[in-house]
């Protein structure tokens, strides 16, 4: 599948491993230029040790410090920026009656303070170098259902897509689109499983209206659709790449909720 991306200079953040990993090898593989960052900087040299040309990073995004080395390292080695695709995340599984207040901190740090950092960072590169471009935000489905243990995640998750339809507003003057990208239950862990997490899925998948966990590279061709020019009319939206999770089960009167113990199958901790 070709999304035109040759020379398209990207930026993608959590790349050491899931999701973000599989984004850096298939943009490089559509001809983009690719900056990948993350703080895990042997994750991050396992990701980009097949990729000589990729930019690695090991920055925080949750400091404007690390926001401003990314992009900045973009735009010193190719003059401007078409693509930021902030992927990072954590999500710990606390009860509120449990909480650390230092937990907390650092999930909206990461998950709300850095998206904003990197899409506000971004987005005055791309204004400044009058091409346009694509800023792709990530959020979970446990933006919509609630679930034990899920409280700062899930409610960092619903302020990260609420920040990025104000951002989409914003910047659509300047050519700039800004989109979410919700993922569900993605399959990123080698096999075998622990006992307990395979149980887990085991009750939860086939409740799903398609039955399985998706791929990586599922969640990549859906971000790589968002940064070409075939979604050229698309701004402001959230995008479920959840085989259905969002809108339903497949047994009536079945609810599943988007449970952060399960993260580890997409990757969420990658800041």
């Amino acid at each position: 599948m070709n999304y035109d991306l040759k020379d398209k200079v990207v930026i993608i953040t959590g790349a050491a491993r899931g999701v973000g990993r599989t984004m850096v090898g298939t943009f490089v593989e559509q001809g983009a230029l690719v900056i990948a960052a993350d703080r895990d900087a042997a994750g991050l040299a396992e990701t980009c040790s097949p990729f000589p040309g990729v930019i690695s990073l090991v920055e925080d995004i949750s400091a404007p410090e690390g926001a401003e080395m990314i992009v900045g390292a973009a735009v010193q080695k190719y003059g401007h920026l078409d693509v930021c695709v902030n992927n990072a995340a954590v999500a710990p599984h606390t009860a509120i009656l449990e909480e650390k207040m230092e937990v907390w901190d650092r999930v909206y740090a990461v998950n709300c303070r850095g998206t904003f950092l990197m899409t506000q960072t971004a987005g005055k590169a791309m204004i400044a170098g009058k091409r346009g471009g694509r800023i792709i935000n990530f959020s979970s489905g446990a933006s919509l259902r609630g679930g034990p243990g899920a409280a700062a995640y899930a409610s960092s998750r619903a302020a990260s897509e609420s920040f990025s339809r104000v951002a989409a507003i914003e910047f659509a003057p300047y050519g700039i689109l800004v989109n979410t990208i919700s993922p569900g239950l993605i399959d990123t862990q080698p096999k075998p499983l622990p006992i307990e997490m395979e149980k887990a899925l085991q009750t939860r998948i086939p409740t799903m209206p398609l039955a399985r966990p998706g791929t990586p590279e599922e969640v990549a061709h859906v971000v790589m659709f968002l940064a070409s020019d075939a979604s050229s009319f698309i701004m402001g939206t959230v995008i479920h790449v959840d085989g259905g999770a969002s809108i339903g089960s497949r047994f009536s009167g079945s609810v599943v909720d988007d449970d952060p113990r399960y993260d580890w199958l997409t990757g969420r901790d990658n800041s």
